[in-house]
């Protein structure tokens, strides 16, 4: 995490007002908060925003980030960790993001797939299920359009028993509508395969120009004839 917080300071060093989309607990906001950064944080959920602010993470709101209360290009740059696969209209966030943003977009990347959660998803669909997740990742993202920049952080270990205890409680919202039964089925059987094992994952630090992906979601939008607004009420609700 040290390596990955000095990382992000050097990276963000020619801007000043950051924008982080999905600030959850506030584990990037507040060491880059304290690093010096005019740090925005926006999250739908009240109980993740609240934990930020326990940390003492000064400016929180509670927002859909598909429609961001924002002037155009208000921020220097965004952050965007594990988010965008969490909206269904994940263009449409992204459209928002280099709406409201000047210079740069932010996130993280990986060298490789966690072996345990690969082999999840390949035993959920012999036994007729898929993991659902409504959007696309920002790793997706950046095989969709490549990043301006990709930076080697740090190498860590992978334990296989830890990401069978999260797969074992379901932690993840792409699991909650596979069914308990089979879930613990599944766990079971990997568990009889990679109990004890350790592997290894690369992480990278992503930076996309925001011009350039300002352009892709240009063509985007032009691709799909239209992206429809987002229902105002709904967002509200």
């Amino acid at each position: 995490m040290k390596r990955l917080i000095d990382a992000w300071v050097l990276e963000l060093k020619p801007y000043i007002k950051i924008l982080e989309i999905g600030v959850g607990t506030g584990r990037f906001a507040q060491p880059l908060q304290n690093a010096g950064f005019e740090i925005v944080g926006i999250d739908i959920s009240r109980k993740m925003a609240a934990k930020a602010k326990e940390k003492d993470v000064e400016q929180l709101l509670l927002v859909d980030a598909r429609l961001l209360p924002f002037k155009t290009m208000t921020f220097d740059a965004t952050i965007s960790v594990h988010v965008l696969h969490l909206i269904a209209e994940w263009k449409k966030t992204l459209q928002e993001i280099c709406r409201v943003t000047r210079y740069a977009m932010f996130s993280l990347g990986y060298g490789q797939k966690d072996p345990v959660r690969e082999a999840y998803g390949n035993r959920l669909k012999e036994y007729g299920y898929e993991r659902h997740r409504p959007g696309k990742s920002e790793q997706q993202l950046s095989e969709l359009f490549c990043p301006a920049k990709s930076l080697f952080v740090t190498s860590y270990d992978v334990y296989a028993d830890g990401s069978l205890t999260n797969l074992k409680e379901r932690t993840s919202s792409s699991q909650w509508t596979i069914p308990e039964e089979v879930n613990s089925k599944v766990v079971d059987e990997l568990k009889r395969e990679f109990a004890g094992k350790v592997s290894r994952q690369d992480l990278y630090l992503l930076k996309w120009d925001m011009k350039s992906l300002k352009t892709y979601c240009h063509d985007l939008q032009h691709s799909e004839n239209q992206i429809l607004p987002v229902d105002k009420k709904r967002v509200l609700d």
